[in-house]
């Protein structure tokens, strides 16, 4: 299973402390990807890769969405 962390630091979100992780078969987590600002979204697209949204609380038009392939 995959989940997004908001932030990673006690307290309030703090950017750039956010991470995809992976939860594996022990209820251990696994960073994916790390150093993500308020991630809020995440899906698997028609191709098998992952799409997460970053920076999720910023202003309008300042969103990114970035794709990430997973390792067999």
């Amino acid at each position: 299973m995959y989940a997004l962390e908001l932030s990673s630091a006690p307290g309030f979100p703090s950017p750039g402390t956010g991470k995809l992780v992976r939860v594996n078969g022990s209820n251990q987590l696994e960073d994916i990807v790390t150093g993500l600002v308020v991630p809020t979204g995440l899906t698997t697209g028609p191709d098998g890769a992952l799409y997460l949204s970053n920076f999720g609380a910023a202003p309008a038009g300042l969103g990114q969405i970035l794709r990430v392939e997973l390792a067999d």
